[in-house]
C-alpha cells in the first residue's frame, strides 16, 4: 500500500494491528545519498572510525522512501500472510520553532531513483512529516514556555515581565500608523482587522504596543499567508476571551505538532513492539531509522551500541546471514535481487506465502526493485526463506519454527550487521564485545604523491605480496600475504628519507591522540574492548583477509559492483577488483 500525507492518519490504526500480530518486520529505505568524498570507508578501518564516517553520512542525506513488510503465521492455514507499505516521507519545514532540515544529495543516486520512475513531486507534495524525539521535545518545551508567558501577561502588566523595546526612529511612524488603525477598529463594526506586513521586529513592537495601549480590548495574532507571517488584530469583550483564544491557539498548536512527529509514530511502534526486525545490508538504513525518527546518533561508538540495545532486541541482516559459513556454499550472490532469486528455489524450501486478505502487498514477481516497499518485501522473504532451511534441518514443522527451537537456531546472525569493504572477517555485533583481531601484518605507510600502487609493491616485493587500502594521495595501508614476514619487514623498511613506516596498532595510537614514546603497547582499541567487556557491543564483517598480489596500476580504487566478485574473492580478499565504500547497485 502506497502511504503518503493524505491516507496516513486513516491507515494508521491499521498498521498499528498489524505490527501488534506479525511475527517479524522488514524493512527498507531509498536515500537521497549514501557517502560523502570525504568519509571514505577504508579497508582497514577499525569498527569505531566505521561507524563515525556511517554516522556523519547519515547526517548528511534524507530517507525519502521508507518500505515496511510485515509477516505473521497463519496457524489455520499454516501459511504465512504478509502486508506491505510503502511510505513517502519528507521533512516539511516546521515554521520558527525547529530549525529547518537542511541536506545534501548526490546526483548518481537522484539519477538512480528517476530510472526507478521514483515520483519526486508525490514527495515533495504528499511526503510525510518526522521528527525524532530530541525535535519534538523541543517544540513541546517552547510551547510550554509561550503558554507561561502568556498566563504571565495576563497575570501582570507586561513590562513588568518584558524588557521594553525601544522603538527606533525609523520605526515610530510606523507603530504610528498601526496604532492609528487600531483605534479605527475598535471604533467600527468590523470583528477582525489585518494588519500591513512587516518583520518579526516590527511585530514584536506592535505586540508590546498593543499591551500597553489595548491590553484587554485587542488581541493580535500571527497568522501564515501565503507563506508570510501576518498579524491579525480580534476584539476581545473580556479578559478570558483572550484566555479562550490562546487556549484554543496552544491546542491547534498541539494537534500540529502531532501531524509533523507523523512517521516517526510509526517507528516508534515497532520499537514498543520488541517485534523482530529484518534488512538487507542493514547498515545505512539502520542508523538512518534512528537518527531521522527516533533519537540523534550518538558521537560516540559505545553509546550507540547502548541506545541500540535499548530500542531493537532483535535485530537481523539478511546479507550477513547469506554470507555467514552455513549458507555461502549455497548462495552465490547476496546481492538482493540475486539473494531473493536463490531462496525461493532449489535447495531452499520457501512457505507458502500469500498478501493478507484485505490488505496490500506485493509478488515476487512484480519487479519493482529499489522501490522501499517491494525491497522490504523481498527481504523479509529471504530472511524466511534462510530460517526455514535451517528449520528443514532439524526438522522444525512451520508452527515450531517460530517457537523456541526455531528462534534458537537464528542465534548465531541475531544483532549482528553486514559490514561493507572491511577485512578481517567483521561485523557489528550489537550485543557483544567487538572482535579482537590480529593485524601486526599491516602497516601504515606515508609515501611522495607521486607513487603509485606499483611502487609499493615493488618496496615490498622481498617479502611477498601485498594488498593496497589508499587512504589519501601520500598514505596507505599496506598488508602482507606472508604474514610472518612482518617483523623483518618492519625492521628492513624502517630507515627512509623517502618514506614512512609504522605499524597498524601505532597508526591508531596516533589517531587516538596517545603518547607515541616509550615502548609500544598493545592496540589501544583492543585495550578499550577488553576494559569495557561489560558494557561494549560488537562489531565484526564477513569478507576474510587471507592476501592477494596486487595488480592494480591506479592510486586510487574505482568503485564497482559488487556483483562483479564472487563470494570466494571475498575469501581470499582478492586485490584485482578491490571494493569502495561507493554509491551504486552495488550498496545491496
Amino acid at each position: 500500500m502506497e502511504v503518503t500525507q493524505a491516507n496516513f492518519k486513516a491507515v494508521l490504526p491499521q498498521i498499528e494491528q498489524a505490527i501488534r500480530d506479525c511475527l517479524f518486520i522488514s524493512v527498507d529505505c531509498e536515500l537521497t545519498g549514501l557517502k560523502t568524498e570525504e568519509n571514505s570507508v577504508n579497508t582497514f578501518d577499525t569498527p569505531k572510525q566505521y561507524y563515525e564516517k556511517a554516522r556523519k553520512d547519515c547526517k548528511e542525506f534524507l530517507v525519502v522512501q521508507y518500505g515496511i513488510t510485515l509477516f505473521r503465521l497463519d496457524e489455520t492455514t499454516d501459511s504465512i500472510k504478509h502486508k506491505s507499505y510503502n511510505f513517502y516521507t519528507f521533512r516539511r519545514p516546521i515554521n520558527h520553532f525547529i530549525q529547518d532540515k537542511r541536506f545534501l544529495s548526490q546526483t548518481s543516486c537522484i539519477d538512480f531513483l528517476i530510472q526507478q520512475s521514483f515520483d519526486f513531486n508525490k514527495l515533495f507534495r504528499e511526503g510525510i512529516s518526522y521528527l525524532n524525539n530530541v525535535e519534538e521535545d523541543e517544540w513541546r518545551n517552547t510551547i510550554k514556555e509561550q503558554q507561561r508567558l502568556k498566563t504571565e501577561s495576563y497575570n501582570s502588566n507586561y513590562n513588568r515581565n518584558h524588557d521594553i523595546v525601544l522603538i527606533p526612529e525609523a520605526n515610530q511612524e510606523f507603530i504610528d500608523d498601526v496604532v492609528k488603525q487600531l483605534e479605527a477598529f475598535l471604533a467600527s463594526n468590523e470583528s477582525e482587522l489585518q494588519l500591513p506586513k512587516c518583520n518579526s521586529f516590527l511585530r514584536r513592537l506592535l505586540y508590546q504596543t498593543n499591551s500597553e495601549k489595548f491590553h484587554d480590548k485587542i488581541h493580535l495574532r500571527a497568522h501564515s499567508v501565503n507563506s508570510e507571517r501576518i498579524l491579525f488584530a480580534t476584539k476581545l469583550k473580556c479578559k478570558e476571551e483572550s484566555e479562550e483564544i490562546d487556549r484554543i491557539f496552544f491546542e491547534k498548536l498541539k494537534s500540529e505538532l502531532d501531524d509533523y512527529i507523523g512517521f516517526s509514530q510509526v517507528i516508534r511502534m515497532i520499537v514498543k513492539s520488541e517485534k523482530i526486525i529484518v534488512g538487507h545490508n542493514f547498515l545505512l538504513d539502520f542508523l538512518h531509522t534512528i537518527d531521522k525518527f527516533l533519537t540523534p546518533l550518538p558521537h560516540d561508538y559505545l553509546d550507540f551500541k547502548d541506545v541500540v540495545k535499548s530500542l531493537f532486541p532483535a535485530v537481523y541482516d539478511t546479507k550477513f546471514i547469506g554470507s555467514s559459513q552455513h549458507f555461502k556454499s549455497i548462495i552465490p550472490s547476496t546481492v538482493l535481487g540475486q539473494l531473493v532469486h536463490t531462496v525461493t528455489t532449489h535447495p531452499f524450501n520457501l512457505p507458502p506465502c500469500e498478501i493478507e486478505q484485505g490488505g496490500q502487498g506485493y509478488d515476487i514477481n512484480d519487479s519493482k526493485e529499489h522501490e522501499a516497499g517491494y525491497d522490504s518485501f523481498i527481504t523479509g522473504l529471504s530472511f524466511l526463506a534462510m530460517w526455514k532451511h535451517l528449520g528443514d534441518q532439524h526438522n522444525l514443522i512451520l508452527s515450531d519454527l517460530i517457537g523456541r527451537r526455531g528462534e534458537g537456531l537464528l542465534k548465531p546472525y541475531k544483532n549482528k550487521i553486514f559490514l561493507m569493504i572491511l577485512a578481517d572477517n567483521q561485523f557489528l555485533d550489537l550485543e557483544a564485545p567487538d572482535q579482537i583481531v590480529s593485524r601486526d601484518h599491516v602497516f601504515y605507510l606515508t609515501f611522495p604523491k607521486e607513487w603509485t600502487t606499483n611502487n609499493i609493491v615493488q618496496l615490498f616485493s622481498p617479502f611477498g605480496n601485498v594488498y593496497v587500502s589508499w587512504i589519501s594521495k601520500t598514505s596507505a595501508y599496506v598488508a602482507l600475504y606472508k604474514r610472518d614476514q612482518a617483523a623483518l619487514a618492519l625492521k628492513t623498511l624502517c630507515q627512509s628519507d623517502t618514506y614512512s613506516i609504522i605499524t597498524f596498532a601505532r597508526r591508531q595510537r596516533q589517531l587516538a591522540g596517545a603518547d607515541l614514546s616509550g615502548t609500544v603497547q598493545p592496540s589501544p582499541i583492543k585495550r578499550r574492548i577488553i576494559t569495557n567487556e561489560t558494557t561494549q557491543s560488537k562489531r565484526n564483517k564477513t569478507g576474510k583477509f587471507e592476501g592477494s598480489s596486487i595488480r592494480m596500476s591506479k592510486r586510487s580504487i574505482e568503485p564497482i559492483e559488487e556483483e562483479a566478485q564472487s563470494d570466494e574473492d571475498e575469501d581470499n580478499f582478492t586485490a584485482s577488483k578491490p571494493r569502495t565504500f561507493a554509491e551504486c547497485k552495488s550498496w545491496d
